[in-house]
């Protein structure tokens, strides 16, 4: 019988091999069981994923990977595309954060976030595209956008003020940290510059927005 998941490794990630043919649920139990058989073997990394096989949609890819870290103990940074040459940056940025590596979990949607969609985490976002008008992203942690925030924000969604939402631009209709609210984004010319990736955050009592410099990093409570 043919092997309905394979897995070959490449630097920091692995690459997962997809039965062309099964139907979906069939091969989410077949990945389930594969990684979980493995387990001992891939003990606790965090990784890039690739799929390959066959054609997936986007939440198909997210259960897949949703798969992988509830039947192992993986950490799932990103899922890639193969042979793209923007693999290497993801797997350099996902080994770059700062903090206690055991207590830190991030979650990354990859695509954008599209009208009436609610993306909602309990650990850091990091959110691979844009959220379109209407979306809402909520995050018990920070939110990271690696494109442009045009929808609703909320970080720091149980309480937590030390909280801030990162983006290429920002456009939306309000943001939120904690229980702190702004929406005066619609102001033109609140950033002087469009190419450089900004930030709000909550200090002393004032929410602030900012473009990301030594300063505003310094602010910071991380």
């Amino acid at each position: 019988m043919k092997n309905p998941v394979m897995i070959k490794n490449f630097p920091n990630g692995l690459s997962v091999i997809l039965d062309p043919d099964i139907p979906f649920d069939e091969l989410y139990l077949a990945l389930g069981r594969k990684f979980r058989e493995s387990s001992k073997f891939f003990g606790k990394a965090k990784l890039v994923i690739s799929f390959s096989g066959r054609v997936l949609m986007e939440e198909e890819e997210r259960l897949l990977a949703d798969a992988i870290a509830d039947n192992s103990e993986l950490t799932v940074l990103c899922i890639v595309g193969n042979d793209d040459e923007k693999n290497q940056q993801y797997i350099k940025a996902g080994s770059r954060f700062v903090g206690d590596q055991e207590k830190m979990l991030s979650r990354f949607y990859k695509g954008p976030i599209r009208a009436s969609e609610v993306i909602e985490s309990d650990t850091d976002l990091i959110i691979l595209g844009d959220v379109n008008p209407g979306a809402e992203v909520i995050s018990s942690g920070n939110i990271i956008i690696l494109g442009t925030l045009y929808g609703t924000a909320r970080a720091g969604a149980e309480g937590n003020e030390a909280s801030f939402v990162v983006a290429l631009d920002l456009r939306p209709v309000k943001i939120s940290i904690a229980d702190h609210v702004m929406n005066i984004f619609a102001k033109r010319g609140l950033f002087k510059s469009k190419t450089i990736p900004k930030i709000v955050f909550y200090r002393d009592g004032e929410l602030y927005a900012e473009e990301i410099n030594p300063d505003t990093i310094d602010m910071l409570s991380i």
